[in-house]
């Protein structure tokens, strides 16, 4: 029976131990989790501003900045077009571009790996829509050429 005793005085002994350290220690962590939660909302937020363009345009030798309220279509290396951050058909895009009025321009972001038919179709497209001075967006150089 006296091992019985030594084994519950030390659980009690340790139980003791334990309930002191988590008395000292304890910490209010509700306004650390508010401001993470209010940092991740606001990134949420900024991080969606931008247009989705997934597109990788190619390097140009010029430093030109389009204007942003000239119309934009997208087109990635599979094929898909974006007309103003709309995925949108071949097929529909003459009639999307005979909608907008006053504009000269169409800026055009062309993944680099797409093929150059495809964008010629575009600007075509665009032609017969009444629009005849295009914008290819592109990346500057990083070694300045």
């Amino acid at each position: 029976m006296s091992s019985r005793r030594r084994r519950s005085s030390g659980y009690d002994a340790m139980r003791n131990r334990l309930r002191e350290k988590k008395t000292g220690q304890e910490e209010n962590v509700i306004p650390m989790i508010n401001v993470i939660f209010l940092l991740l909302l606001y990134f949420m937020i900024a991080g969606n501003l931008q247009p989705d363009y997934n597109v990788t345009p190619p390097f140009a030798s010029q430093l030109a900045e389009p204007a942003k309220e000239i119309p934009t279509v997208s087109i990635e290396k599979s094929g898909k077009m974006r007309f103003e951050n709309r995925e949108i058909a071949f097929e529909q895009l003459n009639a999307a571009l005979s909608r907008i009025t006053g504009h000269e321009k169409l800026k055009i972001h062309a993944d680099a790996k797409v093929d150059a038919l495809a964008v010629s179709k575009v600007m075509k497209t665009a032609s017969e829509a009444g629009i005849l001075q295009f914008v290819l967006v592109t990346q500057r150089r990083a070694d300045g050429a």
